[in-house]
């Protein structure tokens, strides 16, 4: 029979190992509550954002069983710094800055937009000639320097030996959505922009004309970072890849232009590796990572 001493000790033992389960689920019940910071690139304004991306936010919250905390910041720049700092969980970022995170280790690469992007050059009431002559002396406008589609602009802009303020007035403006804005309200000749962005843009300024300038790239692409569990990354990916077939992806491809998510290939990362030298030079001491 055991000893009224024993029989005292086993039940506070158990009372510990209790409490230790107990505090682990209530700190694993803690963290699943957590909202998950989203982070977008700033192609538009923060609450256009928003709105735009809602029915997509709602779909992944409920598809990871987690709350969803969106963000974004002013500038391209200030935003991959924010990404390098492990200031969001699950990002939506310029391909070539995605394809340099994933080549450091620091995310893993989900999804991307189906449709190809391209840099456009638009003009009102007639499509601009994409030639050095055509847009000497004009004022045109480009988006945040550090997008993929100004990096594509700046290549075509040298090929055609054409120098900013020397050669043509470069009014710089805080997105693509901003570039849109002052060429509708007639602040400048042209504008260099996405093409996805121009057509978001074609409903309200119908006669808007548009023309190619430079190459085509991968479009945006969808991450998570890897100290998330890797059942919630799973889960990411399939709801981003499924997101066309529900009735809220309906409306946002059609909102958008970007068509659905697809898987992102090894030609991608090859045509991006062009572009990650200059993004080792200017981050060249990344601040460190959040693990």
């Amino acid at each position: 029979m055991e000893s009224r001493t024993n029989l005292s000790r086993r039940r506070w033992m158990q009372s510990l190992m209790g409490l230790a389960i107990g505090g682990i689920a209530g700190v694993r019940a803690a963290e699943e509550a957590q909202p998950l910071r989203f982070g977008i690139q700033p192609f538009r304004t923060a609450e256009v954002l928003l709105t735009l991306h809602k029915g997509l936010l709602d779909t992944l919250a409920q598809a990871l069983g987690r709350p969803l905390r969106f963000s974004t910041r002013p500038t391209y720049d200030a935003y991959t710094k924010a990404l390098l700092a492990g200031e969001f969980d699950l990002a939506i970022m310029p391909p070539h800055v995605a394809v340099w995170l994933a080549s450091r280790g620091d995310w893993e690469l989900e999804a991307k937009y189906e449709v190809r992007l391209a840099a456009l050059l638009v003009g009102r009431d007639a499509a601009p000639a994409p030639e050095a002559e055509a847009l000497r002396g004009r004022r045109i406008a480009l988006g945040d320097p550090d997008s993929i589609v100004s990096l594509v602009a700046r290549e075509t802009l040298d090929r055609l030996g054409l120098v900013p303020q020397r050669d043509f007035t470069l009014v710089l403006t805080a997105s693509h959505g901003a570039s849109m804005q002052v060429l509708a309200n007639g602040s400048v000749d042209y504008a260099i922009v996405a093409n996805t962005v121009y057509g978001q843009f074609r409903a309200r300024y119908p006669s808007l004309q548009a023309v190619p300038f430079g190459l085509d790239v991968p479009h945006l692409m969808a991450a998570a970072r890897r100290a998330l569990p890797e059942a919630l990354r799973t889960r990411f990916r399939a709801a981003l890849l499924s997101f066309h077939e529900t009735e809220a992806g309906r409306r946002f491809f059609a909102d958008t232009g970007y068509r659905r998510f697809v898987p992102i290939t090894e030609a991608d990362f090859a045509e991006m590796a062009p572009f990650l030298p200059a993004l080792d030079r200017r981050y060249a001491s990344p601040p460190e990572l959040s693990r």
